[in-house]
């Protein structure tokens, strides 16, 4: 059984914007002007709109894989063992994105949300497994996860 997660975007929302409007660009310079630079274009602004981090749950191999996704369908990753000695937790994580416009003005987006994360043998914490924006949703998977797999939530 394996279970797939999506994390953040690798461009954050400015780079998912800017590869969108890259994409419109391409299509149009090929449409209406058969010119070649719009594949370039598209190439472009696909990776910067689609690109995005995940992970991987494998539940019978009890093996995880943390991956870049390029293009929104390519993952690269190694997988992971899960020993049964490391815990689940669940955290509060704010993330902030600082774009400078062309009038020399910042814009910030601010992002709060709640992860699922894989501590160590040691309780070190790991990366993110997944992430929800509200946190009955995220508890509810952590118990899921955690039975599933099972591994202790810390505390």
């Amino acid at each position: 059984m394996l279970l797939h997660y999506n994390l953040d975007k690798s461009f954050g929302p400015a780079g998912a914007f800017t590869g969108y409007l890259l994409i419109i660009l391409g299509l149009n310079s090929l449409i209406f002007f058969h010119s070649l630079s719009g594949l370039v274009l598209l190439f472009l602004g696909s990776f910067t709109a689609f690109t995005k981090s995940g992970t991987s749950i494998n539940i019978n191999d009890f093996t995880i894989k943390y991956s870049t996704i390029l293009f929104g369908f390519i993952k690269l990753g190694k997988w992971q063992y899960i020993n049964r000695r490391m815990q689940l937790g669940l955290s509060e994580a704010k993330i902030s994105y600082r774009v400078r416009s062309m009038s020399n003005r910042f814009i910030d987006v601010n992002n709060k949300d709640f992860r699922i994360y894989l501590y160590n043998e040691d309780g070190l914490k790991r990366k993110a497994i997944c992430r929800f924006k509200e946190r009955f949703v995220a508890e509810k998977e952590l118990i899921k996860l955690s039975d599933l797999l099972n591994i202790q939530i810390k505390e």
